[in-house]
């Protein structure tokens, strides 16, 4: 399937214009041609009309009125037309049609009968059963061959009469006693065909022309039917880009549509998406109230001595303030992840890398370890900066933890995937179920449920652009995380 718009209106416009170019030109070159014939045809039956009116029969031949003036214009009219032409592109004659015997023939008007050879006049494969009519009939052929083929192999120009098609004009008639005969008119329609070739040469010359002139006429109007839907592409890369917030300028009206629907999809996201970070906020601040309450009772509990009971009692309560506290900051951070409807521009992920990685070596700094970072400055991914900071910070934290002496993160594109591995020479993920440490709360460094929150807003933040995160094993037989985020 072709996927640009204007490679389609190309390939469809030229394609109409062009198969119209063809059949113009082909209509063009058909009645030119049927106009040619019958003016061919016309000719034809005049001549033949004027034949009759100078032959005579009697008693079984055919002959010129005896009278010398009347021979005298016989004549004349024959060489006008070429009638008696040696080359045989004009001929008039009279067939008998049961022998098959040329009975007449214009050409003894110039030459007597006897010196004519029958092998010198062209025959064809007429219908023999015409209508007798004075009305000539017409028939488009060619001669048939002559008894003598090798003269006609050894001489090219009698072989170019025998190859031509001739238009003949046709009158069957009955005489008593003698049988049926045909006249016969006929003239080559060589030249007709060789104006019809030069026709279609000119018009070969003409077809190139016009597809030139039609692919740049096409080439010109593609960009301005185009123009509107790259005036449009720019304006959602501002909105991308967070120069603007709604799309407003005037658009032609196949794209009104469009337009409203994703004016309308960003209000609705604006409005939802700050409708819920205010219910997160309004949650927070009503819970940090109790929560600090309660743990100033603590602090005053821990000012005095108690029983040991008391002491574990105040130690479990501690600890699920202290969870509930980082369960309130996850979904407060959990209100800016970006969901997948989101329109965020293209960023780097290099200039993060290496923030993150000065960050994790100081608070690591107890542990000899080398983080590698082998991403180039096209390293790109389609994610809201605070989302891919902690979504790194998660995931390189993690490696830090566990590695022995390297942690290294490496990128490629894939399609229209950014592929990223991070990588550690640690123990590893877990062999019978890696992916249940992308489920909330598993945490495999205590192996037993905790908070774990790490891995799950990993996975929340990569599923809501689109992506995906896959747990392996390391080329250095550690753990391997790989994700495929949307560039």
């Amino acid at each position: 399937m072709i996927s640009s718009l204007r490679s389609r209106q190309l390939i469809s416009g030229f394609g109409v214009i062009m198969v119209g170019i063809l059949m113009l030109g082909s209509m063009l070159h058909w009645f030119s041609y049927s106009y040619k014939i019958d003016q061919k045809q016309a000719e034809l039956k005049e001549i033949s009309y004027d034949i009759l009116g100078y032959l005579n029969f009697q008693d079984g031949q055919f002959s010129i009125l005896p009278d010398e003036d009347v021979k005298a214009d016989a004549r004349k009219m024959v060489t006008d037309h070429k009638l008696d032409d040696v080359t045989q592109n004009h001929f008039a004659y009279v067939i008998d049609i049961k022998d098959k015997k040329i009975v007449w023939s214009a050409s003894t008007l110039s030459k007597p009968s006897n010196e004519v050879e029958d092998d010198y006049y062209l025959r064809f494969n007429l219908d023999k059963n015409l209508k007798i009519s004075f009305e000539p009939s017409f028939a488009q052929l060619k001669p048939l061959p002559p008894k003598d083929l090798q003269k006609l192999e050894s001489d090219p120009l009698l072989k170019q009469t025998y190859t031509q098609e001739y238009l003949l004009s046709i009158q069957s008639f009955f005489q008593a006693d003698y049988g049926n005969f045909q006249f016969i008119v006929g003239a080559s329609i060589a030249d007709i065909e060789k104006e019809m070739q030069d026709m279609r040469g000119k018009f070969a010359i003409l077809l190139f022309l016009s597809a030139v002139l039609v692919l740049i006429a096409q080439l010109a109007l593609s960009f301005w039917v185009v123009a509107p839907i790259k005036e449009f592409e720019n304006e959602v890369k501002s909105i991308e880009a967070g120069e603007r917030e709604l799309i407003d300028n005037h658009y032609p009206e196949e794209l009104l549509p469009i337009k409203n629907a994703l004016n309308g999809l960003l209000s609705y996201e604006k409005g939802q998406k700050q409708r819920y970070k205010d219910t997160l906020d309004d949650l927070a601040h009503s819970i940090k109230t109790p929560l600090t309450a309660m743990q100033h009772q603590l602090d005053q509990l821990h000012q005095t001595k108690h029983p040991p009971q008391i002491e574990a009692v105040a130690k479990v309560f501690e600890t699920q303030i202290e969870r509930m506290r980082e369960i309130v900051g996850h979904q407060l951070r959990r209100a800016m992840v970006t969901n997948q409807g989101a329109m965020i521009l293209s960023q780097p992920i290099r200039p993060v890398l290496f923030r993150l990685r000065e960050t994790l070596l100081k608070v690591h700094r107890d542990k000899p370890f080398e983080i590698r970072i082998n991403a180039d400055e096209y390293a790109k991914c389609r994610m809201d900066a605070e989302d891919m900071m902690e979504l790194f910070g998660n995931l390189l934290n993690n490696a830090c933890r566990f590695c022995q002496n390297i942690v290294e993160v490496s990128a490629h594109q894939d399609n229209n995937m950014l592929v990223i591995d991070i990588d550690d020479d640690g123990l590893g993920f877990p062999v019978d179920n890696p992916a249940k440490l992308l489920q909330r709360g598993v945490r495999e460094d205590s192996k037993s449920d905790g908070q774990g929150i790490g891995m799950a807003v990993s996975t929340e933040i990569v599923s809501a652009i689109g992506g995906k995160i896959e747990l392996q094993v390391s080329p250095y037989v550690g753990a391997r995380v790989r994700l495929h985020l949307p560039v």
